[in-house]
């Protein structure tokens, strides 16, 4: 079914219909109708604020108490990263589709024995690491909300006299509403709102995993189809000379690539700026909250797989920002591999092009600043531990 016409049609394939169900339920794929669009961010909406403002009064009522205000803070710090996360698809929505179209089209660049093949196992391996990073994202959503009744289940089993104070995911106040009363509604109210919120981080890092598993499928193909460069006699068309042509083609779509590969980073950068700040200060306050909660077995579990999201969240961008960087490098390889010796001298030329090139790897940046991989990764990792003994002096 690659290559369909309709973009509904392509996009409901199984290496995509993931990313294209997710985009939906927030509102932000480029193909759905506008009134579904303004419903689903509505909804979005509504979810969304309906968990922080009761938040906000809990701080306000309660700004004294510093394991509060602590949990708070790492809860308003994900928020935070929601917004960005939604401006990010609003700003950019023209360059999210441009790329989805680009990502359509470049299913009809190889025939099946050229690289075709490579493209189609990069995208499955894309789809593959979607799906199970999600699935790990929401099974932390679900260990997150039902936190508070842990206990409460435990107790069915070995009944205790001893009265429960009320607990919920993320500190709240309902102000005059009887929270006691209403206690499994507000929970469901907030394992709502946080799902929502979950999927919105989600969304960004799917969206991430597609572009740049199908870059990295691209200059694979690429790298299979020079390597294969027809030089002998046979295949050459002796009037059109066509080993030059085949190589010029395959420097239209390295050309092709590159821009895609900047366009991913146009999209992505001040997203990724403002993601790593804000991870390297919630891991470090959630790694406090870890420390602070030893003697109690249920939030302690709960905050460490709450500071396993975080990490593996920031590791995946470095992680798939590496992969752009290492598959762009491996074009270099290729031509190195090609038999570029028999060739007419006009293709060697091309060769010679692409290599200058190919010695300049496709990049992803934060800010255009820092440059997104997994040596950043260890140096977050590091800071992080840094300002955790800060925020572990102040408790």
């Amino acid at each position: 079914m690659v290559g369909t016409s309709n973009s509904e049609d392509f996009w409901d394939q199984p290496y995509y219909w993931f990313t294209k169900t997710v985009f939906r339920a927030i509102g932000h794929w480029p193909y759905q109708s506008r009134l579904e669009l303004l419903m689903c961010r509505t909804v979005l909406q509504f979810t969304y604020w309906i968990q922080i403002v009761p938040q906000i009064i809990a701080v306000i009522r309660h700004y004294d108490d510093l394991d509060l205000i602590m949990e708070t803070m790492s809860s308003f710090i994900t928020d935070i990263a929601v917004i960005c996360n939604l401006s990010t698809f609003f700003f950019n929505s023209d360059k999210i589709q441009l790329l989805l179209e680009q990502v359509k089209e470049d299913w009809n660049i190889f025939p099946m024995d050229n690289g075709l093949q490579l493209l189609h196992e990069y995208t499955q391996l894309g789809k593959q690491r979607a799906i199970l990073y999600s699935g790990g994202l929401y099974a932390s959503w679900f260990v997150f909300v039902s936190e508070p009744v842990h206990v409460k289940l435990f107790l069915l089993f070995k009944p205790s006299n001893k009265t429960l104070p009320l607990r919920f995911a993320i500190p709240v106040d309902y102000g005059p509403l009887d929270m006691e009363k209403y206690y499994y509604t507000i929970l469901v109210v907030a394992a709502v709102s946080i799902f929502g919120i979950v999927t919105v981080i989600v969304s960004a890092d799917i969206l991430l995993f597609l572009y740049a598993q199908h870059a990295c499928g691209i200059f694979a193909a690429l790298g299979f189809a020079i390597e294969n460069l027809p030089v002998d006699d046979s295949f050459r068309d002796k009037t059109k000379d066509y080993e030059y042509q085949y190589m010029k083609k395959c420097v239209i779509i390295h050309h092709r690539t590159l821009e895609f590969s900047n366009t991913i980073e146009d999209i992505f950068c001040w997203n990724f700026f403002v993601m790593i700040g804000l991870n390297m200060i919630v891991i470090s306050m959630t790694a406090v909250q870890v420390v602070t909660n030893l003697d109690a077995v249920a939030r302690l579990f709960k905050t460490l797989v709450y500071a396993i999201a975080l990490t593996v969240h920031l590791f995946i961008q470095c992680f798939m920002s590496q992969q752009i960087i290492d598959s762009s490098l491996g074009a270099q390889q290729s031509l190195m591999n090609a038999r570029w010796y028999l060739s007419t001298d006009q293709t060697k030329q091309l060769l010679q092009f692409m290599i200058m090139r190919s010695q300049i790897p496709c990049q992803l940046t934060a800010g255009k600043v820092v440059l997104m991989s997994l040596n950043t990764f260890s140096s977050i990792i590091r800071t992080s531990v840094t300002y955790f003994t800060v925020f572990l002096d102040m408790q």
